[in-house]
């Protein structure tokens, strides 16, 4: 099973209405899926939406002027949303 570093680094290949569920506790290794169902896969939680995730990370870009996030950073990011509500600031 991917973990969720993989699903982020091939987000663009995921359906922008899937869910993603990983393993927590959340971390870059979480084993992770991507559905589109109400209920997470057993064994792992909600995270985000695809399409939100997008959204994460284009601002995440935009707050460093354009540049693009390594893996680890997307999951940083991502991870952070998730859990606080607020995009990363710059000085993560």
């Amino acid at each position: 099973m991917p973990t969720l570093l993989d699903l982020l680094q091939s987000l663009d290949e995921q359906p922008p209405e899937g869910l993603i569920y990983p393993a927590k506790p959340w971390t870059a290794a979480s084993v992770a899926a991507v559905a589109a169902l109400d209920e997470p896969p057993p064994g792992l939680d909600y995270l985000l939406e695809v399409d939100l995730v997008h959204d994460v990370l284009e601002v995440w870009s935009s707050w460093r002027d354009g540049a693009r996030p390594s893996a680890a950073e997307k999951c940083e990011a991502v991870i952070h949303y998730a859990a606080y509500d607020a995009y990363l600031d710059v000085s993560h």
